[in-house]
């Protein structure tokens, strides 16, 4: 039998994505997945707040797919820094992206990824074999950096790429000195970086999130609250997510290796971008890959049918953030008018 691994996915919008996601992942990934963690984000892009409860519905009786919906009390975005708080505030820490999953698997392996991918191979089979084949040191598989903002990569410098970030190590002198030379995308908050002292793995070097497995054990080991080092879906003053738990587990003496993302699966296929992130501020875009993942759904799997519960349960979600909102408008009028 398969080893089993669990499975982690930041829900911000996109439901018929996320369902192409988990189809085509199931379709190849199936004989090792036990649980799919889907952390839906307290806000929600363009007001898609029904997505969630299509997911749940179109699984509701799939035997293979074991959903485990988690919703974060607090809506903390791309930009958590403060470590502090995440040492002791559990529900907090906990609202930070995939900690919840983290923290609450009984898995020695826990895969990572967006909910925005179609996959076409066993991504999470090789990432097995991966681990099975190296040394004790090894901490996560998957995708490694993001050469195309980094000086030192093939479309810059030329100093380094995915299979070799481990033999380029420039000091922090010739390392600021190449990051001048280059007008990278993030030359700017590459330069703080480097100049705060994180000079190797390099600042755009990290475990990507795409799809990324990581070892459970040695996550916990090191990572708050049981550990120093600020958890992996927190951006800590990095370049991006994970920048920084991937500098400083690599400083701690682990390891990880790079799979290529592209033999496996395709990111935000139907958006026409590429990237995925801009959907979340264009609206025009965001349909539109909607309307293409619902297309894709239907042309492959057959005809959407969704259940009463969809509309049930997305009257009850609005009552009760409407709810919440009416609370905390409260709340603060309640504090002005003392502190007057």
């Amino acid at each position: 039998m398969s080893q089993k691994v669990d499975v982690s996915i930041a829900f911000y919008g996109k439901p018929y994505q996320a369902i192409v996601t988990i189809k085509t992942l199931m379709l190849h990934s199936r004989q090792h997945i036990d649980k799919i963690y889907l952390s839906r984000e307290r806000k929600q892009p363009h007001d898609d707040y029904a997505g969630i409860f299509k997911i749940i519905d179109y699984f509701r009786n799939d035997p293979d797919v074991r959903l485990v919906v988690q919703y974060p009390y607090h809506h903390l975005g791309l930009g958590v820094k403060d470590l502090e708080r995440a040492k002791t505030d559990t529900r907090w820490r906990q609202s930070i992206m995939y900690q919840y999953a983290l923290e609450t698997t009984d898995k020695k392996y826990l895969c990572i990824m967006h909910n925005d991918m179609l996959y076409h191979g066993d991504m999470i089979g090789d990432m097995l074999e991966t681990f099975a084949a190296s040394p004790e040191s090894l901490a996560g598989v998957g995708s490694i950096g993001q050469c195309w903002s980094c000086p030192a990569g093939p479309d810059w410098g030329n100093r380094c790429n995915s299979y070799k970030f481990e033999e380029y190590v420039p000091d922090k002198e010739e390392l600021l000195e190449l990051t001048a030379a280059y007008d990278t995308p993030r030359q700017a908050i590459q330069l703080d970086v480097i100049r705060n002292g994180r000079v190797h793995i390099l600042p755009e070097c990290r475990l990507n999130e795409y799809c990324a497995m990581i070892d459970v054990e040695k996550y916990r080991k090191e990572t708050v609250p049981h550990g120093e080092i600020g958890c992996y879906g927190g951006n800590w003053g990095g370049i991006d997510t994970a920048t920084i738990w991937s500098h400083d587990m690599y400083r701690k003496g682990y390891t990880f290796r790079h799979l290529h993302l592209e033999n496996y699966t395709t990111h935000a296929p139907f958006d026409g971008t590429g990237s995925g992130t801009k959907a979340n501020t264009s609206s025009d875009i965001y349909w539109n890959a909607e309307r293409n993942a619902e297309k894709f759904i239907e042309e492959n799997y057959g005809p959407i049918r969704f259940t009463g519960y969809v509309a049930r349960a997305t009257m009850l979600d609005k009552w009760k953030r409407n709810a919440w909102l009416t609370l905390i408008h409260g709340v603060g009028f309640a504090k002005r008018l003392i502190g007057k």
